[in-house]
């Protein structure tokens, strides 16, 4: 009995515990926080600190042709046959003297031959060509760093954009909601009236109908509540099992800009013009490389060796060598002119590059600024409507009770608020998402 209630203890035990995994963790996060989540965990963000992880290795690895390369070599070789020579006997007759001489036998080289040889290598003179070669990776590691920051502030502006838009979903729900409480009110008033007199049938089916008709929209706010949220939540690298909760409001905040002053400033932030330049610092030493192509290299090398045999003498003896070795290009087909001149060419199109960017940066901030002030007035004007309609409700209901007004007076201006109050939160949104525009034209961190 007490083994089958530990069994089922235990088992009761993993079905919590798997309850709970398959629930996922749970996150309040306000903009900041989505903001730093998403530079921790995004997938694009992570690949990119790789490649720059990467091309960090490939300047070590360019400056390492800087250094003197040293080695080391150890060989042992048996022969089976030692090559050499033998002379034949040789018998000389001298009066009554008889001078005889054996054969004999020369081996060139011994059976056991050992050789250990201590290398080093050092480019002596090159015309910038390994200069260059590592510049070219300092200027790549720049240009990846660029890369990053430009993704990152990409990722910035689709995390707010995605973080208010999902405000906006959440605070139109609540929209939703009271413009389905109003009537659903506002349906037991005509019931009541209907009832004693006061209304008809039809009164109450226009009603029923108003409140049938507000039900569809309170699901497509729901719909994109939960659309939103789970885009959100793919960008911040967060399982769409994870429960997020945002905490922020849609707040008009007004700033104050200016075409001049954030054309200046994004001429010297945008990480794109950055990126153009280190591709243009490339490009200047891919040309110096190409240029370099016909000119001469030296380079120097040494060996020490420890050998046995030590030349014809079959004992370790040590041996050493210097090397300088020159290398002239003569005539290489016209490939150095071609190279150079298709070097200028690619340094030529950045700099067209270059400009086009800065005209498409005018563009855009030229774009952002119009939508602020456009998402601006709409907000002050989307304000007084709200204030105007929730009063004209107000004054409506009491007509309304008193006869005065009509039911379906009444539910036009019901419907008036629900519309004012959605307009005013997508200004409030709109605004805010086109000041995140504005900052990301103008290349803010």
């Amino acid at each position: 009995m007490i083994k089958g209630s530990a069994q089922a203890i235990l088992i009761s035990f993993f079905v919590v515990v798997c309850i709970a995994s398959a629930k996922g963790r749970s996150y309040d996060l306000n903009l900041d926080q989505c903001l730093q989540v998403a530079y921790q965990n995004n997938k694009t963000l992570l690949q990119l600190k790789q490649r720059i992880n990467s091309a960090r290795y490939k300047v070590e690895e360019a400056r390492s042709v800087f250094f003197p390369q040293l080695s080391f070599r150890g060989s042992y070789t048996r022969l089976g046959r030692v090559p050499g020579f033998e002379t034949p006997g040789l018998s000389i007759q001298m009066d009554s003297l008889l001078l005889q001489f054996p054969s004999m036998k020369a081996d060139f080289g011994s059976k056991d031959n050992y050789n250990l040889t201590l290398s080093l290598q050092q480019p002596l003179f090159t015309w910038g060509r390994i200069k260059n070669s590592y510049e070219m990776t300092k200027h790549s590691l720049d240009l990846t760093k660029e890369e990053y920051r430009k993704t990152q502030q990409e990722i910035k502006f689709n995390v707010i954009s995605l973080f208010y838009t999902t405000l906006l979903a959440k605070e139109l729900i609540r929209v939703r909601e009271g413009s389905i409480k109003r009537i659903e009110d506002h349906l037991s008033t005509v019931q009541e009236r209907y009832n004693k007199g006061y209304a008809s049938e039809f009164d109450v089916l226009r009603v029923k109908v108003q409140l049938a008709n507000a039900k569809p929209p309170l699901v497509q706010a729901k719909n994109l509540h939960q659309l939103t949220l789970d885009n959100l939540k793919n960008l911040l690298g967060i399982s769409l099992q994870d429960s997020v909760n945002l905490e922020g409001t849609l707040e008009f905040e007004p700033i104050e800009v200016d075409q001049s002053n954030a054309e200046e400033f994004a001429f010297e932030n945008r990480p794109e013009l950055k990126l153009v330049a280190d591709q243009k610092k490339i490009a200047r030493e891919a040309l110096a490389l190409a240029k370099a192509g016909d000119k001469p290299s030296l380079f120097g090398s040494a060996n020490y060796e420890y050998k046995r045999p030590y030349y014809s003498e079959d004992t370790w003896k040590t041996d050493w060598n210097f090397t300088l070795a020159l290398s002239l290009p003569l005539f290489d087909g016209f490939l150095t002119r071609s190279k150079v001149r298709g070097a200028r060419s690619a340094l030529k199109q950045l700099e067209i590059t270059e400009e086009q960017i800065r005209d498409l940066i005018r563009l855009e901030i030229s774009q952002a600024i119009s939508d602020l002030n456009l998402a601006k007035e709409d907000i002050l004007s989307q304000r007084e409507n709200v204030k105007q309609a929730k009063e004209s409700l107000k004054i409506a209901k009491v007509q309304y009770k008193k006869g005065m007004l009509t039911n379906l007076e009444l539910m036009d201006t019901e419907f008036a608020l629900t519309v004012a109050e959605t307009n005013y939160l997508q200004a409030l949104s709109n605004y805010l998402i086109a000041k995140a525009k504005y900052e990301k034209a103008i290349g803010k961190e």
